[in-house]
């Protein structure tokens, strides 16, 4: 059985884009707090749906959890690759701080830290975009009938 129809492809991978890229924005990102860059994803990718065809609430909901799976692996690779280029500036950055030792200390364990505890929970936040991306596109089906 085939669930994602050819119509769908363009729009699921634009609206997760569009999701992924302002989420990854720091200002905007502080929307994402209840996940709405995630729905928003859903709703653009709902919206660009339903111009090039008459779909239905299973669509929504398919493409919608796409789109926001799509916008968490955008956003987790942006703040990879940010992470990654913290922890080589860390040591430069040591001659500008008053105390070394604790500056060490802290950023030491902060960023392997924080890298690993990301990795470690890549799953669960794409299972999460998914969830609100669904919600996102069901929300635009049913608010649009």
């Amino acid at each position: 059985m085939k669930y994602i129809k050819d119509e769908m492809v363009k729009p699921i991978i634009i609206g997760g884009v569009i999701g992924g890229v302002l989420s990854s924005i720091p200002t905007i990102a502080c929307l994402n707090c209840c996940c709405l860059l995630y729905i928003l994803s859903g709703v653009i990718t709902a919206y660009l749906m339903s111009k090039k065809f008459n779909p239905t609430d299973k669509d929504y909901i398919i493409a919608g959890g796409l789109s926001g799976g799509i916008a968490v692996l955008i956003k987790w690779l942006s703040m990879l690759i940010g992470f990654i280029i913290f922890g080589t500036m860390v040591p430069f950055m040591i001659n500008y701080c008053p105390n070394k030792l604790l500056y060490m200390k802290m950023t030491g364990a902060m960023v392997p830290s924080m890298m690993v505890f990301r990795i470690f929970f890549f799953p669960i936040y794409i299972i999460i975009g998914a969830i609100f991306g669904a919600i996102g596109g069901i929300l635009y089906g049913k608010l649009k009938e």
